[in-house]
């Protein structure tokens, strides 16, 4: 079937404009054409759909979620939930995160592989959600504070044992590998500042990945743990939330991806009498100076994909938008920017080379808005005023 969505404006994801009276027709789950109506030859064949006072623009992506986290005040909780009930309401969550736009996301981390068991229930139609990339367990050196999260960490010491556990993930299917450069936020004990896995340690992951074309991420907060990853050839730098010019230089040098995941911070403060004490003492003491890091990664050239971290604490799937608005209302980015940091560059980020904008040969994942967008960007959080299509179909 022959589709052509006709008269609309057009962000495709590439061009700094959009484009008015534009044409996106779609046969099965592909793009056949997206340009100006002048351009389109009509045929006998096609369903026309008038658009016209409407907006296109691309599938939106997450690159940075934990799918079988459930925003609960405390993590911890988590542990308390048994595996396959996680599993079921990771699935139903992925639902949420779809019909809220986000046509694609990467899962950076879950317990006992459920992200892979969820991936396969969406991809043979046991269940609607995105498309996932998944890494499996996070690659982590033994620290305090990872039992926090029991069944999250792969550890590993050593070259050779990070190796191994690459190699592990790997085997299990996973569609990139997860690393700890720096401690972390969410668990007692872990210091954001300081750097945890070695440069030859983190350089083995890596290129374990990139014998099967896969990338890495890494989680790192401070500025050494950043460098240390961008040495050691990480393609995306997870929070980045302490980096210095040093390291800022460095992510731009490499043409590595910062994915900071900024609003949260605000979502411990509105929880503050329910979230533990040591997540807000963290938080609070990085969160001024990290708005301001970012916009200086910005003004150097750093390359911004968008990122939640949904399923941490009040995070909640489904509302992945919200980052979208926070970016723009701190003036980090313009709306156009932060369009296109969450669909081409999310995609060149995360190698989901078929999504991201809206060309011929690329799947129909798209969004129909009643608003402008580039006006009024809280418009991607109100889910009934979008329409989702994935493949072509609408959700």
């Amino acid at each position: 079937m022959l589709t052509v969505f006709k008269n609309a404006t057009l962000i495709d994801g590439k061009a700094d404009q959009p484009l008015e009276n534009a044409v996106l027709a779609i046969e099965n789950d592909r793009i056949v054409f997206s340009g100006p109506c002048g351009a389109w030859e009509e045929r006998d064949n096609q369903k026309a759909i008038d658009l016209k006072g409407k907006w296109i623009l691309p599938g939106l992506i997450d690159c940075h979620i934990h799918m079988d986290l459930h925003g609960f005040a405390d993590t911890f909780c988590e542990n308390l939930v048994e595996d396959k009930l996680r599993t079921l309401r990771a699935a139903k969550e992925m639902t949420d995160t779809l019909k809220a736009g986000f046509t694609t996301v990467r899962n950076v981390g879950s317990v006992n592989y459920i992200d892979f068991a969820v991936k396969q229930a969406i991809e043979t139609g046991l269940v609607p959600g995105p498309r996932i990339l998944t890494s499996g367990r996070i690659i982590s050196m033994t620290c305090s504070g990872i039992e926090y999260f029991n069944g999250m960490y792969r550890l590993a010491d050593g070259v050779d044992q990070c190796r191994l556990a690459a190699r592990e993930q790997l085997k299990e299917g996973a569609d990139l590998l997860k690393l700890m450069a720096t401690g972390a936020v969410m668990n007692p004990g872990g210091v954001p500042g300081a750097a945890q896995l070695d440069v030859d340690e983190m350089k083995v992951v890596v290129d374990e990945g990139l014998k099967l074309g896969k990338h890495t991420a890494a989680h790192a907060h401070g500025a050494r743990g950043v460098k240390n990853a961008v040495r050691a050839g990480v393609r995306t730098i997870e929070h980045g939330t302490m980096a210095d010019d040093g390291a800022i230089h460095a992510i731009r040098t490499a043409g590595a991806y910062l994915v900071p995941t900024l609003s949260l911070h605000d979502l411990f403060e509105e929880h503050a009498r329910e979230i533990p004490p040591f997540i807000l003492e963290k938080s609070r003491q990085m969160q001024e100076a990290y708005i301001k890091i970012v916009k200086k990664a910005v003004a150097a050239g750093v390359k911004i994909a968008m990122g939640t971290d949904a399923g941490t604490n009040y995070n909640y799937h489904g509302n992945n938008a919200f980052e979208m608005v926070y970016l723009v209302r701190k003036e980090i980015l313009t709306p156009m920017q932060t369009i296109r940091a969450t669909t081409q560059v999310a995609a060149e980020a995360i190698q989901a080379d078929e999504v991201g904008t809206l060309e011929k040969g690329k799947y129909a994942d798209f969004l129909v808005l009643d608003e402008n967008p580039l006006d009024e960007i809280e418009v991607l959080t109100r889910k009934d005023k979008i329409n989702v299509y994935k493949g072509g179909a609408l959700v």
